[in-house]
């Protein structure tokens, strides 16, 4: 899995609050997609899908490797795994335009 991916922003403002959450976090993708707890009942039925896939087993992977993951970007990922960042990425567009 490569790990050396750019950091991404979420936004191109230079604030770092995050607008869903307030939190002074960097808004990262990252955030946005595995930490910001506006997102998490969503991020959360995503996961169990992505957890499923793998079979239910412990997995320890750092932000940036489970993003490596939920965009496809390695082998690992199978259809149903994708369907599920497509439909979590969809609802946290749809409320964050909400929210605006």
């Amino acid at each position: 899995m490569d790990v050396n991916a750019k950091n991404y922003r979420w936004s191109e403002s230079r604030s770092k609050v995050c607008q869903m959450c307030d939190m002074e976090e960097d808004k990262t993708v990252e955030h946005v997609v595995l930490e910001c707890v506006k997102y998490a009942r969503d991020g959360n039925e995503m996961m169990q899908v992505v957890l499923r896939e793998l079979g239910n087993a412990r997995v320890e992977m750092t932000g940036r490797e489970w993003l490596v993951l939920l965009l496809g970007l390695c082998g690992d990922t199978n259809d149903r795994m994708i369907k599920a960042a497509k439909e979590f990425l969809e609802e946290m567009w749809h409320a964050r335009h909400m929210n605006q």
